[in-house]
């Protein structure tokens, strides 16, 4: 059980001073040891697992000095081969991030990082290290039992990268009455077919020794036991009631190798089932890249949460102004480069009965990715005529050496369906992309969408296909709850970036 330094001093301090000795010498008065915010390496004996546990705790900075006030906790997973200490370690610094969002308003929390070992988290199948027990009936009541935290539901919340984010999303699906809300980020998890591909040392060691099916292949690694744990399992109709009692939020990389595929495929089942959350696809791979900066939402998320709130959305929009251009009579807008030699890109803005607002503002988003470059923006709204027709009757006005397309929902639908060497580089919004994709090794692909759009099922498809055609890729998911169009538009603008016309 974790000791607090301070009164241990105190009490031997205490103790020896009452001894029943005859001579009692005077000795210099000994100051109580500086508070230590963080504090490292406080061990649990856990008999559930019958072997310490290690732990750390990040304390408020007005813990000391305000001894009535309670808090709130935060428990925050480490990944796969991490300890303990490895949220505030040399690579992640979760306390300066705290610090930080402290100073700009978040509420004061308690955030406990305790150790997984390689367990996900989870009991395992055979009963010989129950983690979770030990979890949720040693580590929770030690921690409100020893510190001043609000000990409920209400003001509890978990988070975790990699290995952690599949144990912030396993705790409160077994225990959803523990919890108000979860964010999984980067979350360690597999679908069902990458599993029967897995190697099978990769199997053992990582999922089979957990969750059943040790040496076995094929269909024999989904056990029951898995299926009892996997979200991908887990969030159906039937635990819908119990399960949306948490707030959910996940969040995963574009170049997350692997695991995007099962987290895009959880948030497709979320949306089929009806569960309410929020879903993010960001720029970067499997590090600190994205779960650093994703604490920028998750944890005002969790305050909002913890003090009531029913519906979160970040305060601040998204640094962007719609822009306005001035077009031609038939719409097209040409750059100066292009109007000087008659003859660059051809930007095909393909849409649907996009008011004219939307529409302006899209070609705005794509002007000025090269002041030199010489490029044509050319609307085609696909309820008039098709991609394929447009592109014939604009190229007859306006030649080009290259062509891309940024195609809007049933526009991108279209220029998904021309053969995949047609444009130099796709950009899709809210892409419906259709049962037929045409994309291959080498093309560039570049698509977003919000976690409230009605494509959902498109974009995963895309998704797909642009990994397993080994296309270059970004794809984005940004929240949809407010100013939708700015938001898509808004990462346009970064996707944008990657190309010069």
């Amino acid at each position: 059980m974790m000791k607090s330094k301070f009164f241990y001093l105190f009490l031997c301090t205490a103790l020896w001073a009452s001894c029943g000795c005859e001579k009692q010498r005077d000795l210099p008065p000994v100051d109580p040891p500086a508070f230590q915010r963080y504090s490292q390496d406080n061990v649990l004996n856990s008999k559930v697992l019958n072997t310490t546990v290690n732990y750390s705790v990040y304390f408020p900075a007005s813990y000391m000095s305000n001894p009535d006030k309670r808090y709130p906790v935060v428990y925050m997973l480490h990944g796969y081969g991490d300890d303990h200490n490895s949220w505030n370690g040399s690579w992640l610094h979760a306390n300066n991030k705290i610090d930080d969002l402290t100073e700009k308003g978040l509420g004061e929390m308690i955030y406990v990082f305790p150790q997984g070992f390689k367990t996900y988290y989870c009991n395992r199948y055979d009963k010989t290290f129950s983690y979770m027990d030990m979890f949720v009936n040693e580590l929770i009541p030690l921690i409100d039992n020893s510190l001043r935290t609000i000990p409920d539901k209400q003001h509890r919340a978990i988070t975790g990268y990699s290995m952690g984010g599949f144990g912030a999303a396993a705790l409160p699906e077994k225990h959803p009455e523990l919890f108000i809300a979860s964010a999984p980020l980067s979350m360690s998890m597999r679908t069902d077919w990458q599993y029967l591909e897995e190697s099978q040392d990769g199997w053992n060691s990582q999922w089979g020794k957990i969750f059943g099916g040790f040496g076995q292949s094929g269909e024999a690694r989904i056990t029951d036991y898995y299926k009892q744990h996997c979200p991908l399992h887990y969030f159906n109709a039937g635990n819908k009631a119990s399960l949306s009692t948490v707030h959910w939020y996940f969040i995963c990389g574009d170049n997350e190798e692997n695991l995007l595929y099962a987290n895009d495929e959880l948030h497709c089942i979320l949306r089929d089932n009806g569960y309410a959350h929020a879903y993010r696809v960001v720029d970067g791979g499997h590090s600190s890249s994205v779960w650093m900066p994703a604490l920028d939402e998750v944890l005002p998320m969790f305050d909002y949460y913890m003090n009531g709130g029913n519906l979160w959305s970040p305060d601040e929009e998204p640094a962007f102004t719609p822009g306005t251009l001035e077009t031609g009579e038939d719409g097209s807008y040409l750059s100066p480069a292009y109007k000087e030699q008659e003859d660059g890109t051809a930007v095909f803005i393909a849409h649907k009965n996009l008011s004219r607002e939307d529409l302006q503002t899209l070609m705005a988003t794509c002007k000025g990715q090269s002041s030199k470059a010489a490029y044509a923006l050319l609307p085609c709204d696909v309820a008039q005529k098709s991609l394929q027709e447009w592109m014939q009757e604009w190229e007859a006005k306006y030649p080009n050496k290259k062509k891309y397309v940024l195609g809007v929902k049933e526009g991108a639908a279209e220029a998904l369906a021309l053969p995949s060497d047609t444009f130099a580089a796709s950009y899709y919004l809210n892409p419906a992309a259709g049962e037929i994709i045409n994309v291959v090794s080498g093309q560039k692909v570049y698509f977003a969408g919000t976690d409230l759009d009605a494509n959902y099922q498109d974009m995963d498809r895309l998704y797909i296909a642009c990994k397993q055609h080994e296309a270059e890729f970004e794809y984005r998911v940004v929240r949809g709850y407010k100013n939708a169009s700015l938001n898509l538009f808004n990462s346009m603008k970064s996707l944008l970036s990657y190309f010069n016309y």
